[in-house]
């Protein structure tokens, strides 16, 4: 029976197979065997160990050996998370190798590691659907330049804009979160073989060259002092990933927003067998919209544990170290499977212009007050003029009378003289500023 929300047969599907697969158990064990292949290949380099040992190691650092069964036991009984794969390891490598396994490092050293060269993987993978957001975006904006739609602020009609300066909004956005990921990727990506208190004190005096050779064998950088009692460069990277769950969230609330009935002026891609309720046969839900709302949600309310896992008590606490042997994988799952879903929701949205005409009507004009007043107020003042334009709009809200007619039987504006373009005034497309410049200018960077 599965029981984790990544597994179950009921909300698996939620999140990215192959960021699963980079944080299984199998994915998590390999990663631990590769610190180790490359830290007795490195010792090995630096005549530290004996090459035929690091030979050994090497050849037999691979997960598939391991007996997953008898190590879930032995960790149970145990209470520690590596020895019992050590000991296997041990066993499979042989007495002449297994000696040298593990040398002069502490449990921490390859757990962290292990989840940085885990996280690298991660990093590609989110980095790869971010890419495919910010061109579905890309795509989307450019297709719905000078589409003209309801801007609305507060929940109300504000301005009109077009559907592509929101789109084009959503791919700088998504842009600026790649650039973070990838200042934050190149802090965090880091080898830390210190040891004990990370004072290199079992390694004969060339700690730092090993540390920095295991670095350049992985591809990794190197941490200046590698204390246990660090996790910031992790969490600024966690942090990152909630920035973009905020994102991820907003747009796909924005989505579930356009496709409401009343609204209709967006819907995610429907396919014939997708279903929305048990009962209401005709449901057309945001269902994707909807799921990845949610999962970014769950990856922002980890932020707190983010910080919780950077207070560590002295030179080492499992206290702390074990919440962050959950979260990083939990927050990379989520990171990844958020980015992926939005990807596919912006791919897959469907515009529907006629509906943002029939909305941006559902005014009679006021709308557009802004553009009367500017108008207007070059011959009376912008302060006069939004007194007229307060006092229309107030009269046309009840439906006794339309918008434009209050406007022109307003005596502020009757005294002055009536010589104002209404027709032109009221058209939405005249008042959407530099909206497609902007969008132009996006989608050039």
């Amino acid at each position: 029976m599965t029981t984790g929300m990544f597994d179950s047969c009921i909300t698996g599907h939620w999140f990215s197979a192959k960021a699963k697969d980079i944080w299984s158990d199998l994915g998590t064990l390999q990663a631990w065997l590769d610190v180790e292949k490359a830290l007795a290949r490195a010792q090995a380099d630096l005549s530290m160990i004996p090459r035929a040992a690091a030979d050994i190691i090497g050849a037999k650092a691979d997960a598939t050996l391991l007996d997953l069964g008898r190590m879930a036991a032995d960790i149970r009984s145990t209470m520690h998370p590596f020895v019992p794969m050590l000991r296997q390891f041990e066993e499979l490598c042989g007495e002449e190798a297994a000696g040298y396994i593990h040398w002069g490092v502490t449990t921490q050293n390859i757990f962290e590691t292990g989840a940085v060269l885990q996280l690298r993987d991660s990093h590609v993978l989110i980095e790869q659907q971010l890419r495919r957001a910010v061109d579905a975006c890309a795509r989307l904006a450019a297709g719905n330049r000078d589409i003209v739609q309801a801007g609305r602020t507060h929940g109300q009609h504000a301005l009109p804009i077009t559907f592509g300066f929101k789109v084009a909004a959503w791919r700088e956005e998504l842009r600026r979160h790649l650039t973070r990921l990838d200042v934050a990727a190149q802090d965090a990506l880091v080898v830390r073989t210190g040891g004990a208190v990370g004072t290199f004190a079992a390694m004969e005096g060339q700690g730092r060259a090993v540390q920095a050779r295991v670095a350049e064998i992985l591809g990794l950088g190197v941490a200046g002092i590698p204390v246990r009692s660090s996790f910031d460069q992790f969490a600024a990277y966690l942090g990152v990933l909630v920035l973009l769950a905020g994102t991820a969230e907003k747009v796909a609330r924005e989505v579930v927003f356009l496709q409401r009935t009343e609204v209709a002026e967006v819907e995610e891609r429907f396919e014939t067998g997708k279903v929305g309720s048990s009962t209401m046969a005709q449901k057309r839900n945001p269902a994707h919209a909807q799921n990845v709302a949610g999962v970014a949600q769950i990856l922002r309310s980890r932020a707190g544990l983010v910080t919780e896992s950077m207070v560590r008590a002295n030179e080492g606490d499992a206290t702390a170290s074990n919440i962050a042997d959950v979260l990083v994988p939990e927050m990379a799952i989520l990171a990844a499977s958020v980015a992926e879903g939005l990807a596919s929701l912006i791919d897959g949205l469907v515009v529907h212009p006629e509906a943002m005409r029939r909305n941006l009507d559902l005014t009679g004009g006021a709308i557009l007050s802004e553009a009367v007043m500017m108008t207007l107020g070059r011959s009376i003042g912008r302060h006069h003029a939004h007194h007229v334009l307060y006092d229309a709009a107030m009269r046309a809200a009840d439906g006794s009378v339309a918008f434009v007619d209050a406007l022109r039987q307003h005596p502020l504006l009757r005294e002055h003289g009536n010589t104002l373009d209404f027709e032109a005034l009221l058209d939405p497309a005249n008042y959407v500023g530099e909206a497609a410049a902007c969008v132009d200018d996006e989608l050039a960077g």
